[in-house]
């Protein structure tokens, strides 16, 4: 990373950097100033400078540690760490494994609304912020890192729509952490408020999804009733249901998120690699490692599943 900073040279397997310090990338409600992935070994450092953008860093894999204004924030995969304007900052890679993330630095545009401005009053409340996201944000943020690596048609756009929503879901993770999704038992009682209650709670819980009982007490329904609902909705079971959802974005996390299938079998909260490769067979056809393969091979895997879970056609209801 630049920023004004000096980095320790020696230790890195890669750095895929964009920077835009000479003339900022405008992009809506933000100025990018630099994008990119390190992936680096052990003791690797960046030395301390003064914070001049607003950076939103992710730890794809590996541990290290963050100084900000003398302070030690320890890092592990999957936490999320934010750090304001105009405090000292210093990164480095902890001694037992590789250390690999990716990070965003930008400041708010001039011509925000007062939307914008509320946001950016919140980044400036403290001089950092770290939580664990639960793989929401690491989508949108190798996406965004793809586009500049693939050059595709109409990338600024994507790009500035990946940008505006790290920048939002980054403080939107430590806001929503303690909060339930109680707001959706509020919801009007009708049928299709019952089904797009379970689609919704599924898509925010994917990573942390517990038992069908446990959901159906959270959003105010009985069991019985929510399932029996929803398969006759739909044409499939609530749990064929996560099934699928949880390939799907197992397919997004290794096509995009450059993670192994045990990672990613771990974020999904799979029992095992055996049970997580068993499902991606069942509905994918081929194993993830089959599919990577077929990925890196240029072959036809894309990120298309073979079925919709809410067909009636769909052979695993």
């Amino acid at each position: 990373m630049k920023d004004g900073s000096k980095e320790v040279r020696f230790g890195k397997f890669f750095h895929f950097d964009n920077d835009f310090w000479g003339e900022p990338l405008r992009l809506g409600l933000l100025d990018l100033y630099q994008i990119g992935e390190l992936c680096c070994e052990r003791g690797f450092k960046v030395e301390s400078h003064e914070q001049s953008v607003y950076e939103v860093t992710y730890v794809i894999s590996g541990s290290g540690f963050s100084y900000v204004d003398g302070h030690r924030i320890s890092l592990a995969e999957g936490d999320v760490l934010i750090n304001s304007v105009g405090h000292q900052h210093s990164m480095e890679a902890g001694e037992s494994d590789i250390f690999r993330y990716a990070y965003i630095g930008f400041r708010f545009s001039e011509e925000g609304d007062d939307e914008m401005l509320d946001l950016k009053r919140v980044y400036d409340e403290k001089p950092w912020r770290i939580f664990r996201d639960q793989g929401n944000i690491l989508f949108p943020f190798m996406q965004c890192i793809d586009e500049f690596y693939t050059k595709a048609v109409y990338s600024r756009r994507m790009i500035q729509n990946y940008c505006e929503q790290i920048m939002v879901m980054a403080i939107r993770g430590p806001m929503d952490a303690p909060k339930t999704v109680s707001h959706i038992v509020h919801q009007p009682r009708s049928e299709s408020s019952a089904v797009y209650s379970v689609i919704r709670y599924v898509e925010e819980n994917i990573y942390g999804i517990g038992t069908i009982q446990k959901m159906a007490k959270e959003l105010g329904y009985s069991y019985t009733y929510l399932s029996h609902l929803f398969k006759e909705r739909t044409g499939t079971t609530i749990q064929n249901y996560i099934h699928y959802k949880k390939i799907e974005r197992s397919v997004q996390l290794l096509r995009y998120g450059g993670l192994t299938a045990s990672q990613v079998a771990t974020m999904l909260n799979y029992e095992s690699i055996q049970t997580f490769s068993k499902s991606f067979r069942r509905i994918m056809g081929v194993t993830p490692t089959q599919y990577m393969r077929l990925d890196l091979d240029g072959g036809e895997s894309g990120t298309e599943l073979p079925f919709s879970p809410l067909s009636k056609e769909n052979p695993h209801t």
